[in-house]
């Protein structure tokens, strides 16, 4: 699903109005792309050699290729960037086959091809559901509905769902005396909060119950302190 989206929205982009970023490749390297195909078609020696020339140039657009002269490796024409862009906006419009060969262009290939390798298996997948070996569920309108449509109904794969439910809540009412902490109390990890919930409440009920001594307690403290600011003298 990310691959989908990822390559949508790089759709939008990078469109002029001489054309998209595919269509101005294509413009410009039609001979060199055009060469490759060429080379794998002719069978002259003349022709063989055109297209191997053809063929070298179209590999330096997304391989780098080594000199035989000097024996050294030229980087690709265009960078990885760029090829991705080019691979992105082929597969959308479906002419990634026109691209060159690239290991970018090779891993859309070979991401498209796992894609469609698990397409099928979840369409196949989908059809089945799966029944233990013991059980025995093919009845015989299952078995009338093969003769009369030709094909074979595998019993092994047919189960109702109240069949399914019974089993999992079985399953489950197995497992639960299970495993390390089996027979151990449920333990409380709350918050800071949640764990200081309950002496908060005893702390407020008991204010709240020496609300009147505390209210007494803070008038004679005030009255202290406005009869020690008072002169002692009467003038």
């Amino acid at each position: 699903m990310v691959f989908a989206n990822s390559v949508v929205r790089s759709s939008s982009k990078h469109v002029s109005a001489y054309g998209t970023v595919l269509d101005r490749f294509l413009v410009h390297h039609v001979s060199s792309v055009g060469g490759a195909a060429a080379s794998a078609s002719s069978s002259l020696s003349g022709a063989a050699a055109a297209s191997a020339s053809a063929s070298s140039s179209s590999a330096s657009l997304f391989e780098p290729t080594k000199s035989e002269t000097s024996e050294r490796w030229a980087p690709p024409k265009f960078s990885q960037r760029r090829q991705a862009k080019l691979a992105k906006e082929a597969l959308l419009t479906g002419r990634l086959e026109s691209l060159p060969d690239g290991p970018k262009v090779a891993r859309i290939q070979k991401r498209m091809s796992k894609l469609v390798e698990h397409l099928e298996f979840e369409q196949a997948s989908s059809e089945f559901r799966y029944v233990p070996s013991g059980s025995s569920t093919f009845s015989a309108s299952s078995q009338n509905q093969g003769r009369l449509t030709g094909k074979s109904v595998r019993p092994r794969l047919r189960v109702s769902d109240q069949e399914a439910e019974m089993a999992l809540n079985n399953a489950r009412l197995a497992a639960k005396g299970a495993g390390p902490y089996a027979g151990r109390g449920k333990v409380f990890k709350g918050s800071k909060i949640d764990r200081d919930s309950t002496r908060r409440a005893k702390d407020v009920q008991n204010k709240l119950a020496n609300m009147k001594d505390t209210v007494k307690d803070w008038q004679k403290s005030r009255n202290e302190a406005k009869n020690k600011l008072k002169p002692g003298l009467p003038f």
